[in-house]
């Protein structure tokens, strides 16, 4: 597991797995209520790309944390491929 550098956010683990699938993504916790994928190209605009990794019903991210995590993306985007580049050996399927 790699430590994402690129973006740091108060409150959130951020990582990428190092054995992981493509497309390429990473991974962000709010200790104790939720995990999520982001996925790294699929943000745009407004739009946050993500999945609910767990719970698999109930606490999710906050407007705010979506907000954070998006503007974050975006503004890192190049940043996070390189880390994505050197930290994760993808596997094919996804």
């Amino acid at each position: 597991m790699g430590k994402v550098t690129a973006i740091l956010i108060p409150g959130l683990d951020l990582w990428f797995n190092s054995s992981d699938h493509l497309p390429p993504h990473f991974h962000a916790r709010k200790p104790g209520c939720w995990e999520i994928r982001v996925y790294i190209l699929l943000c745009h605009g407004k739009h946050l790309e993500w999945t609910l990794k767990w719970p698999r019903h109930g606490s999710r991210p906050g407007r705010k944390e979506r907000e954070a995590i998006l503007a974050a993306t975006l503004e890192r985007r190049t940043e996070l491929l390189a880390e994505w580049e050197a930290k994760v050996v993808a596997k094919e399927e996804f």
